[in-house]
Parts: C-alpha cells; structure tokens; sequence
C-alpha cells in the first residue's frame, strides 16, 4: 500500500472553495479518512450516510448553544416547538418516530408539577404517541410512580390472557375457596399485583358467596340496623334483631317473633314483660271487633281490682250457670247469670 505525507509548517491550514461549493475526500467505498483531533462541523446539516455509527464517547449533547430565554429548550422556529431529541426514518411509507423531551409536557413528582420542567415523549410524526416495551419502570427512591396524570384515561390491561388469574387461583370462572382463609377464598398468587375489574369483581362475589354479613347498618349517632346471631358462631340463642335509632323493636327466634312488648309463639301473643297488660284499642270511634268464637279458660279470682272498668274471667261454675265472672274497680266480685237461671230466679223471687 502505497503512503504519502503532506506535512504543511505553518498553524492553520485552509481549503477552500466557492460558495456553495463542494469539497469530496473520495477514497471509495471501502476506504476510511482518519483524522487525529478534534473536529468542528459547521452549518445548518450534518448528513452521514455510513450504514453504522460507532461513536466512543459516552454522552452526546443535542440542542447544545440553545439561545436560552424560554426557562429550557428555545422555540427557534424551527417546526420543532420546544422540544428537542432523536428522529428515526422509518421510509416513505410511515410517519417517522420520535424521541424528544418536551418542554410543554407535564411532570408529577411527589403529587406536585415542577415549574420550568417538561418531560420525555415517544411519538410520530404525525402526533400519535408511540409504545414502549420494557420489563420494569423504577420511580427515585421514596416516591411515587404516578399512571396517565390527566385526563379521562384508564389503565388498561388489554391483550393480557385472563390477567385476574395470575392473581387469584381459579376453578372455572371464579376463585378456588380455601375454608382455611378468613375470606373463604385462596390465598393470591401474587399478593403484589395490581387487580383488575373482572378480578375485583369475581372476588366480591366469591366473598359474599362463602361469607355471610351478620349485620346490616346505617346512621352513625343512633344507627338503624339488624344484626343476626347464631348458636354455632358463639352468638348465644339463634335469633334476628331489628334495631330502630339504636332501640331492638323486633326478635325472631326460631319458633317465635317479639314486637315491642309483644310476643307471638305459634298462635300465642304474650307480654314479654312479666305481669304487663296487652291493650286492644280501635283507632278514633273505632271498636275492637272479634269475629270468632271467645273462649275463656278457667282462672283464679284476680288478686286485685283493676284501677279503672272491670275484669272479666272465668273460673269454677257457680250459681249463675256461667263460670264467668267480674271484678269492678270498686271490688265487688260475682258470676254473670245465664237467661235460664234468671228466669228461674224471677220465678222462685
């Protein structure tokens, strides 16, 4: 290979030519041009049409001599607004992409927005914003990652195959139940992953379906609730509780309910309160109608008057030939007469 060397003694060595010229190093297509310093390269394009770069140096400055003025990337005019970065050519058949960073995007840090402070872009030429594939994304050490920022979006785990399952163990369509667990449900796979809406749905409803809620309430003052107990969970005698502003107007038992005061046990209504008086009372004019028969079954003589009116019962027949008697308020105490035995009386008198 043949060398030659030009050594020219002087500090500075110019070529130059017309303007608009062309100065061409040719040393054909497999040949290299070396050259040992630094390089400048001035004008408004640099265009290298090598099939690969290879560049040593560990950083590469874009925008570098920005005018400044604007608080970060200048607006020059450029099409370019004020952002700055890569564009790759993807042919005359698609938009070209682009990495920039933007200086009118919006940042979020610790839940704030930093003034002068843009952020970094993957787009097309024609605005669409472009995907990224990777395997993790790592927010600074003690602070938040925050998703979309803005706006109406989601995030959306579509394209996965059944996300909620690599969640939640699952039989079918809903979650394997584990009796063992509090929540009747198997533990997660993964207790780390975010959950999506089918899988929050399908573990609402595996919940309720292996677990019961024993209360329902509203109000915070005096709630209004109804709570159930039962034998088997510790609750004492198995019953239904009904709860008015923090007041148990209604019991249910097994075999009987309690309103109130009142008691319902098969076809007896009792007081709950022991020597307590039942009341029936028509509303207004209104009367108390019973249409049936009216059975009195024999009892003692009452141990007192009643304050007011009188006490009618029945005990041992007498000589009035009913077996029902009454008690007024005054005290006076006798047996009702039947017709027979008054007309006999009126007879014999």
């Amino acid at each position: 290979m043949a060398e030659r060397i030009n050594r020219i003694g002087s500090d500075k060595y110019t070529i130059s030519v017309n303007p608009a010229g062309e100065i061409v190093l040719d040393v054909g297509l497999i040949g290299k041009v070396t050259i040992n310093g630094d390089l400048d390269v001035l004008g408004a394009q640099t265009s290298i049409g090598s099939s690969e770069l290879v560049v040593d140096d560990k950083t590469i400055t874009i925008n570098n001599g920005d005018p400044g003025g604007d608080g970060g990337i200048t607006d020059v005019g450029d099409g370019n607004a004020r952002g700055a970065g890569i564009i790759i050519d993807r042919g005359p058949d698609a938009f070209n992409s682009i990495f920039f960073y933007d200086e009118a995007l919006k940042t979020i840090r610790n839940g704030a927005q930093p003034s002068n402070e843009g952020a970094y872009i993957f787009k097309l030429a024609n605005g669409d914003l472009s995907g990224i594939h990777t395997s993790s994304i790592i927010s600074a050490t003690d602070q938040n990652l925050y998703l979309i920022g803005g706006g109406t979006g989601v995030v959306d785990v579509t394209g996965t195959t059944d996300y909620e399952k690599q969640i939640w163990p699952y039989t079918g369509s809903d979650i394997t139940p584990d009796p063992s667990q509090s929540d009747g449900l198997s533990v997660p796979v993964n207790d780390d992953a975010l959950v999506n809406t089918r899988g929050l749905l399908d573990y609402v409803n595996g919940y309720f379906t292996y677990n019961f809620q024993d209360k329902i309430t509203t109000g915070t003052l005096d709630p209004t609730s109804v709570q159930v107990y039962d034998t088997e969970t510790g609750g004492g005698t198995s019953r239904v509780e009904i709860a008015v502003d923090q007041s148990i107007i209604a019991t249910f038992f097994q075999s009987r309910v309690e309103f109130e005061d009142l008691r319902f046990d098969d076809n007896i209504v009792t007081t709950s309160g022991i020597n307590s008086d039942i009341i029936l009372r028509g509303s207004g004019t209104g009367r108390v109608q019973i249409d049936g028969w009216l059975n009195f079954t024999e009892e003692v003589t009452p141990a007192s008057p009643p304050s007011a009116g009188s006490t009618l019962y029945s005990k041992t027949l007498g000589d009035g030939g009913t077996g029902l008697y009454f008690i007024n308020a005054d005290g006076t105490e006798d047996e009702l007469v039947s017709r027979n035995k008054a007309l006999l009386y009126s007879i014999i008198f």
